[in-house]
């Protein structure tokens, strides 16, 4: 599990250098010389790497789900580092990232 948690961190870091990098984009292929957009691949590039080493040790059906808090530390990121505004929909829906995840995790423990 610890590694599925770097796994969040290293995708939101990846989305945040993606957003950063999308402000200098056109049409072409300039995506291929930006750094921001380069380091979001590579931080995606380890991700992928972490997650396949974590599947040797845990199920997929419950680390795929503990991936998807990197919903909620995008979410977190962007209103602390882009200034973006969240509304009264998405903190629901983070709720309920949090309670499925809970659930889930509850489910493994006692299965």
């Amino acid at each position: 599990m610890l590694i599925i948690g770097v796994c969040t961190i290293l995708t939101t870091i990846a989305q945040l250098f993606f957003k950063s990098g999308s402000q200098y984009l056109s049409f072409s292929l300039t995506f291929l010389t930006n750094p921001y957009i380069i380091l979001g691949f590579l931080a995606y590039g380890i991700t992928s790497l972490l997650f396949v080493f974590a599947l040797k040790f845990g199920d997929l059906s419950l680390l795929y789900p503990v991936w998807s808090l990197s919903f909620v530390w995008i979410t977190m990121s962007s209103i602390f580092f882009l200034n973006e505004s969240v509304t009264v929909m998405n903190w629901i829906g983070i709720g309920l990232v949090i309670t499925g995840i809970s659930l889930i995790g509850l489910g493994a423990k006692n299965g």
